[in-house]
């Protein structure tokens, strides 16, 4: 028999964006669960006449709640998690079929092809696809995650992770859709609602400065890294540890705007915490690059290489490290092996414009240099 999969969402008041939604759902659900946290709108009768169960909650200002509370209903062999802002591409369903088939695989990342306000468009890679096994669950009031049960779950049966390959196109961060929910201020609001939970909670700070970052608010920015700063010296544990790098490139950039020299020697006394991450060397990395330390950029762009796998986030860590890389040898000249670096790069991440841009450029030398 087929493996079954159960699609778990949590909606509210998702109706304009129901009809592309629906448009990008065959062959990818055997059971549909969704959670409406309090739709004003037709969303969920509209769901529901799709073929959804509809299951209602409360809103408690807890996203890991409402979407535990999806799990709960689950009863396929697998779990798919989507929002109504994300719509998977064509072959997904294809391929999400042919991964649940593998029986030494227990989750899955898939690529989050997030369009931005400016044109662009970043990939993550979050963990949406896992069995329906005991003890996996979702955490944290905001930017909830399953990564770490999912790891303890699967490490305790000798399940692998696997990663698919077909995007999912997100719109929740075009500026339409943050504005029509507010998401600022509602992100500010839980995370600061979680400060309260934990005075000591490092993973909330490291999303509020996240969050800072996106809206380019530096000045918001530099009193949460200073508490980062102190909550790290006072001996609080990074956690989950896969966010130590991110956490103390955005501390070092917050703590010393506009000086690299500075932020590279803030990077280097938090090695013995975040030096276990890729994300950690890829950003001392660039503080090395633009210092002209070059031998030294070299080599923590490679050690970013060597981290990334196993990393939830490896794709773009390997991405930025191949990126940089390839700018190191086109300052030194060594074009061939630049041209290597920058398709290794395009293989990860196709869209990704300054690799492009160096294969382009590349195109036309290489020739003259032979």
């Amino acid at each position: 028999m087929k493996p079954r999969i159960s699609l778990c969402m949590i909606v509210r008041d998702a109706e304009p964006l129901i009809d592309e939604f629906l448009a990008h759902l065959d062959g990818i659900w055997d059971q549909w669960v969704v959670v409406d946290t309090g739709s004003v709108d037709r969303t969920a009768e509209r769901l529901a006449a799709a073929g959804a169960e509809i299951h209602h909650q409360t809103w408690a200002e807890d996203f890991a709640r409402a979407r535990n509370e999806s799990l709960r209903h689950a009863t396929g062999d697998w779990i798919l998690v989507l929002d109504s802002d994300e719509f998977p591409e064509a072959g997904f369903a294809a391929e999400l079929r042919a991964l649940v088939e593998d029986a030494t695989v227990g989750a899955a990342t898939l690529p989050q092809a997030s369009l931005l306000p400016n044109g662009g468009c970043r990939t993550a890679h979050p963990l949406r696809l896992f069995r329906n096994l005991p003890g996996l669950a979702y955490r944290y009031r905001i930017h909830e995650d399953a990564t770490e049960s999912a790891r303890e779950v699967l490490e305790a049966r000798g399940l692998k992770f696997a990663r698919l390959a077909t995007p999912v196109r997100h719109v929740g961060y075009l500026r339409e859709q943050m504005t029509r929910q507010n998401k600022r201020a509602r992100d500010e609001r839980l995370l600061t609602l979680a400060l309260s939970d934990d005075p000591t909670d490092l993973y909330s700070r490291y999303k509020l400065l996240e969050l800072y970052r996106f809206w380019g608010d530096g000045a918001a920015m530099g009193p949460v890294a200073d508490e980062c700063r102190l909550l790290v010296e006072a001996g609080i544990e990074i956690h989950p540890p896969f966010i130590a790098g991110d956490l103390a490139d955005m501390v070092a950039e917050a703590l010393n705007p506009g000086n690299d020299a500075a932020a590279a020697a803030f990077l280097e006394s938090w090695a013995p915490l975040a030096g276990q991450t890729g994300r950690f060397h890829t950003a001392l990395g660039a503080r090395y690059e633009s210092l002209g330390r070059v031998q030294e950029a070299f080599t923590a762009f490679e050690t970013a290489l060597q981290l990334a796998e196993g990393d939830p986030a490896w794709v773009q860590i390997a991405t930025r490290a191949l990126g940089g890389l390839t700018r190191l040898s086109l300052a030194l000249g060594d074009f061939a092996t630049a041209r290597d670096f920058a398709t290794a790069g395009v293989k990860l991440s196709p869209d990704d414009a300054e690799l492009r841009l160096a294969l382009d450029f590349l195109a036309t030398e290489l020739p003259a240099q032979g």
